[in-house]
């Protein structure tokens, strides 16, 4: 199987002739894509293409505040290579440079020449690229995927340059509202929001070189060893430009030493060499990551109560990569006697995937109780409690993450929607066809019906080493539901 995620696909990268979106335009040339580096930097942007090889990549100058020049970019690429599959919207600035006055661009001291300036590229080319990268592929039915670059400053504040700080809000909500109206057509809308990466533009910004930049931002993480660079957010928007992430739709992937990231693999096995404990793994997404994680080179430990499932999955995984073990996650001595004999059967644990849950109670001791707040059963509430805590579960990675960053310590969740799994099945009484067909209609993205694998693909890249600086990340898999 080929290692090339975008053999065939033609992308657009604005922004493309430096910091991220050059990254970016070498690894999809590099997974086999036929590229178009859009900028207005012309010496480096054609320097860049020249570098890549012509044959796969074209230089086009393009201001992306102006619609017309992002329309006939858009034309030029279809007439050129007869399609168009991915455009990565990255092209923006920080700080203006047509403001009169030498503002801050704090609330009280906003410069409006510069503001206006500033939201043009940042915010309505963005709006311009998503607009007319959507006209071509809805014209030629091009199920594609659009990216945009936003910024942890999306989910933030400032003690200045609220203009950039506003701008790139308005990103999530260009994101959201695309992705629900594209949908439709099958074409995927997410964004990417980095922390502080040493790009050119910041590093001109600050004054300071690049291992300057890294070491003076490295300090206001909290995940030890790594530094955010260019290649961990290429790495995020070939993730999402690739169709491994087909069911994944308004996305807000932060790309943070302290939060949120996803990527694809650029090598066939992720997890040579690493062990790795599945709780609930004996059905389901346990199984199926189970089995993900061993063709990646893990050893597996299937952790679950349902013994004769679970002993079947690991023998047909094979005894010298996969074993079971009886676990009931709601004993802490279960637990810790579940971790010892990894650690002393295998010398090691590197991956926890804590999947064990249930959706509704048995030892309910009311007879037709649905659990709602006026006919809450606690009996039911705390059985399910003891294996969930799925409320609590995003506060619990949020703070894990943070403590155990000191130690190199990664701590992430994800968040499916529905996904027809023998548990699923049994609790609404349905075969797997009929629940995926009820709540296929329930998602924004046309074409796809969320399973098991895609929910494996996820955890499998916040087990392995393309992860390697998020933390305190909730990785949603939902194909849109969500696109509220």
């Amino acid at each position: 199987m080929s290692n090339k995620k975008l053999e065939g696909k033609v992308a657009i990268i604005t922004g493309g002739a430096s910091g991220i979106g050059k990254a970016t335009a070498c690894l999809f040339a590099e997974h086999g894509a036929r590229v178009l580096i859009a900028d207005i930097q012309d010496e480096l942007g054609q320097e860049v293409a020249a570098s890549i090889d012509s044959e796969k990549c074209s230089y086009f100058h393009c201001d992306v505040a102006d619609e017309e020049q992002v329309k006939a970019m858009v034309e030029w690429t279809v007439q050129k290579h007869g399609q168009l599959d991915i455009m990565f919207s990255n092209a923006g600035i920080i700080r203006a440079t047509k403001g009169t006055s030498g503002s801050t661009q704090s609330v009280l001291d906003l410069d409006f020449v510069a503001f206006d300036h500033l939201f043009a590229v940042n915010v309505r080319g963005m709006a311009a690229c998503v607009k007319h990268a959507a006209l071509a592929m809805v014209e030629r039915g091009v199920r594609g995927s659009i990216i945009c670059t936003a910024s942890v400053c999306a989910s933030s504040a400032g003690d200045h340059d609220a203009d950039y700080f506003m701008s790139k809000h308005a990103v999530l909500g260009l994101v959201r509202s695309a992705s629900k109206q594209l949908g439709q057509h099958g074409i995927r809308v997410n964004s990417i929001s980095p922390y502080v990466v040493a790009t050119p533009l910041m590093c001109n910004l600050m004054g300071k070189e690049a291992e300057e930049t890294e070491k003076f931002f490295e300090g206001l993480t909290k995940l030890k060893g790594v530094v955010v660079k260019e290649k961990h957010v290429a790495d995020a928007v070939l993730f999402l430009a690739s169709g491994d992430s087909e069911v994944t739709a308004s996305l807000f992937s932060i790309v943070c030493i302290a939060t949120q990231i996803i990527s694809i693999a650029r090598m066939s096995k992720k997890l040579e060499g690493k062990v790795a404990i599945i709780t609930g793994g004996a059905s389901g997404l346990g199984r199926a990551t189970a089995y993900l994680f061993a063709d990646h080179g893990a050893r597996i430990l299937i952790a679950d109560i349902q013994d004769e499932l679970g002993k079947q999955v690991a023998a047909s995984i094979g005894s010298q990569n996969c074993s079971y073990i009886h676990c009931d996650v709601t004993d802490e001595e279960q637990v810790k006697s579940m971790v010892e004999w990894t650690v002393q059967n295998y010398g090691q644990l590197d991956i926890m995937f804590s999947n064990a849950g249930i959706i509704r109670s048995n030892k309910s001791t009311a007879t037709n109780s649905d659990q709602n707040i006026l006919d809450l059963d606690l009996a039911a509430f705390d059985d399910l409690f003891a294996v969930n805590v799925r409320h609590a579960v995003l506060g619990l990675v949020r703070s894990a993450s943070k403590q155990l960053g000191a130690h190199g310590i990664r701590v992430n969740s994800v968040s499916p929607y529905v996904v027809a799994t023998p548990l699923l099945c049994t609790v609404s009484g349905w075969e797997a066809e009929a629940v995926e067909k009820f709540y296929a209609g329930r998602t924004k993205l046309k074409g796809v019906v969320l399973r098991e694998k895609h929910v494996a693909d996820a955890v499998l890249f916040l087990a392995s080493g393309d992860s390697e600086v998020v933390t305190g990340h909730d990785m949603v898999v939902n194909a849109g539901f969500l696109c509220k």
